[in-house]
């Protein structure tokens, strides 16, 4: 129990710190001044650090299943903390790129796939544990988005981004100590040898139904909210109601990770999952309606707090179609759909909104959120059906 709560608690810590690439936005003022560069151009920072964060978690779920979540924390360190000095000493827009986009993008999706992968393989509470981590990765934007911005006032980027490496680097380095020093299934993961696989998973290289059915829930559940946090001010449809409409969105969303675990845990991963998507269509119907004020604040609440619950119930579904020493490959390909989905939707949003507004882009997703469900339910049907005893017709 004491090694359990140990390596949770560094699953904890490696996640709460490696959370800088969403915090973006506050720097692109000072970066924009610094490098004579506009925020057009400084939109490829973050692209490519999100195209390095989903590279970095697919290939990390890969390699958490066969090396210690201590070796990959060094790395994640190592990696993270060059990246945040590389931003600091940048003077050209490619540079900057390599550094906060590719460097520290690649690197914090390895830790996030590192300490995913400690708590998604926990013996018990698995939905516990895992609301516990990806929600840390949700409170450490949150609080390093103000800290940054009074630093940047009195230190300037170079400085600020120097003090973050220090403090980020530190919070990792006893993540790392705490975190298993061994791996938990070198063997198992080499070979697909160890017990038994009841979705046929092990030693094949095509994911399972269940899995893809999950990859298209994730992906398509992601996407209405990954649109509002990009445009929460035009949804919000209030003059000046921009900061708390971003506020809403992540308040719900940190709830959203913490509760949807451990409440999984209870019902079962399924009646949470279709518990999910009926809050994303009820999030979503007010938006498409038109609605503004505190009704679209409302809603924008609603939307971030079924993400974040997306967030944790995901994992913690993989977990339970796949055998431990699989979970971090298959939950690397998962989340691929989470990639896509941050890359095309609040681009599709926005444009599409110049024609249609933003209540018929809701309209439209509207039936994502439906199609999100109806793989929700292939997903549950399929784990009812694998689950039932041989010889014992479906119910």
């Amino acid at each position: 129990m004491v090694g359990k709560r140990r390596a949770l608690a560094g699953a904890v810590l490696l996640n709460l710190a490696v959370s800088p690439l969403f915090a973006w936005d506050v720097f692109t003022t000072s970066v924009a001044r610094d490098l004579g560069v506009g925020q057009a151009q400084l939109a490829g920072v973050f692209s490519a650090g999100l195209v390095a964060f989903m590279a970095g978690v697919l290939v990390g779920g890969r390699v958490a299943d066969v090396a210690s979540p201590r070796r990959l924390a060094l790395f994640t360190a190592g990696g993270t903390v060059a990246g945040l000095l590389g931003s600091a000493a940048a003077t050209t827009l490619p540079t900057l790129i390599l550094a906060f986009g590719v460097l520290l993008g690649g690197s914090t999706g390895l830790g996030y796939a590192t300490a995913v992968r400690v708590a998604g393989t926990v013996a018990s509470g698995r939905g516990l544990a895992l609301g516990l981590v990806v929600s840390a990765y949700a409170i450490g934007t949150a609080v390093l988005a103000p800290v940054a911005a009074t630093l940047l006032v009195t230190l300037g980027r170079g400085g600020t981004f120097l003090l973050l490496a220090g403090g980020v680097g530190a919070i990792l380095a006893v993540a790392t100590v705490l975190v298993p020093g061994r791996a938990a299934h070198p063997r198992a993961a080499q070979h697909g040898t160890a017990r038994s696989d009841p979705t046929g998973a092990s030693g094949r290289t095509r994911p399972s139904r269940p899995v893809i059915a999950l990859w298209l829930a994730f992906g398509l559940g992601s996407a209405p909210a990954l649109a509002a946090f990009a445009q929460a001010g035009q949804l919000s449809g209030t003059a000046g109601a921009l900061a708390l409409a971003v506020t809403l969105l992540n308040v719900g969303n940190f709830a959203g990770r913490l509760v949807a675990g451990p409440l999984s845990d209870r019902v079962g991963r399924p009646a949470a999952l279709h518990a999910n998507s009926a809050l994303l269509l009820l999030a979503c119907l007010p938006l498409a309606a038109g609605a503004d004020g505190p009704v679209a604040l409302a809603a924008l609440l609603l939307l971030g707090t079924q993400y974040g619950a997306l967030s944790t119930l995901t994992p913690a579904a993989t977990s339970d179609v796949v055998p431990r020493e699989r979970f971090g490959t298959t939950y690397g390909r998962v989340f691929t759909g989470w990639g896509l989905a941050g890359l095309l939707a609040p681009v599709a949003a926005a444009t599409l909104a110049t024609t249609i507004g933003y209540d018929g882009v809701y309209r439209a997703f509207l039936a994502v959120a439906a199609l999100s469900w109806v793989c929700v339910a292939i997903y549950a049907r399929l784990l009812r059906n694998q689950r039932q005893p041989a010889g014992q017709p479906p119910t």
